[in-house]
């Protein structure tokens, strides 16, 4: 039932009660008025269910005004919220910290450029307010900072800002291409992905820029796919085609943060993509895409590469897979039933339940920390 029928058949209940009492016959200022008076003054209240009480949010991104437009749902499905409106797209919606604002890349004014909003969409400002094309938002752990891409002094650098936009900060210099920073958990390093060595590596600096290094120090494309820290901040995930020549595919690695002990976790022979991988919020496992099945699925295993199991087993598009913060549930995007919508199963991949009804692409879902 929707939330909005929940509270209209409440109000109809109790307005029918009180029509069946006079007010009048109530002596002023006794119990019996003071009560009926309040009960007609509650009656116009609002009704929460307490199931829906507190309940944890996902953002994510919708084509379905033939533009993107950033929503959010309750964790459930119910509720979507249209957060954002123009003929613009606005898309990349990411939670800060503590899941009361969200920053986004919107090109509203002509170029991408990265706003933040309130968690229910009021408050819309442009933080970066440059010509350039900034993009790739990244909050730090505390909420303090916020990392992004932008092109605005002639190539793709990373630069750092406060919260509301202030202090911008280059981090990087170099002629290469610098992007996809990632703060690690403890908020003093940021993970990147740079092609200053002809190749894509994934290097790792200070926060403040200092101290770059190479992480991956290998020929093959170790920074094409994406990157995450272990909630610990020992470890980094990441998708690299460096055993191509020897099963002609790409494997998914971790290594420890300083870049010692790189292993191949998934160790597979088919002709396969690896794509997004996702820690667990207790970092016991890893959830990750993979066509070794013919078709984009979504798989887990452990840590150390144990326990492969595929979750969603359809013959469908699933992808984007992203965990609750309580790792209960996860949240994935599938074209399963025509459009890509968005999905949540169990970590085991039982059952899945479609959120969306959009017709048209959806994309990005976020939980709300």
């Amino acid at each position: 039932m929707q939330k909005g029928s929940t509270v209209q058949r409440s109000k109809n209940f109790r307005i029918r009660r009180l029509q069946g009492l006079n007010l009048k016959k109530c002596k002023e200022g006794s119990r019996v008025g003071s009560f009926l008076i309040l009960s007609a003054f509650l009656t116009f209240l609002p009704v929460v269910p307490e199931a829906m009480a507190g309940q944890k949010k996902i953002v994510y991104e919708s084509n379905e005004n033939g533009h993107w437009e950033i929503y959010t749902m309750n964790a459930d499905g119910t509720g979507a919220t249209r957060l954002t409106h123009g003929r613009a797209d606005n898309r990349a919606p990411a939670w800060s910290p503590d899941g009361k604002e969200i920053v986004f890349v919107s090109e509203r004014d002509g170029n991408k450029e990265i706003y933040k909003m309130d968690a229910d969409g009021s408050h819309q400002a442009d933080l970066t307010r440059n010509a350039g094309q900034d993009y790739n938002p990244a909050w730090s752990p505390d909420g303090g900072q916020v990392a992004f891409v932008s092109d605005r002094d002639g190539n793709q650098e990373i630069y750092s800002m406060t919260a509301d936009g202030g202090r911008v900060r280059r981090l990087t210099r170099s002629e290469a291409r610098d992007y996809s920073p990632d703060w690690s958990p403890d908020g003093t390093k940021i993970a990147f992905v740079s092609r200053r060595d002809e190749n894509y590596e994934i290097y790792l600096m200070d926060a403040d820029g200092g101290h770059p290094i190479n992480l991956t120090q290998n020929p093959s494309e170790d920074g094409r796919g994406f990157h995450s820290w272990s909630p610990d901040g020992a470890s980094i995930a990441w998708g690299t085609d460096r055993d191509m020549n020897r099963d002609g595919n790409w494997e998914i690695y971790v290594m420890n943060a300083d870049g010692t002990k790189p292993r191949n976790l998934t160790r597979t022979k088919s002709d396969e993509q690896m794509g997004m991988q996702v820690w667990s919020p207790d970092g016991r496992q890893i959830v990750f895409t993979t066509t070794r099945d013919g078709n984009n699925e979504i798989y887990v295993m452990n840590r150390d590469g144990s326990g492969v199991k595929n979750l969603s087993r359809n013959p469908a598009v699933d992808a984007q897979p992203v965990w609750s913060p309580d790792g209960k549930q996860i949240a994935f995007i599938s074209n399963r039933d025509g459009a890509e919508e968005v999905y949540v199963m169990n970590p085991d991949g039982g059952h899945p339940k479609r959120l969306t009804f959009n017709r048209d692409g959806v994309g990005a879902p976020r939980w709300q920390p």
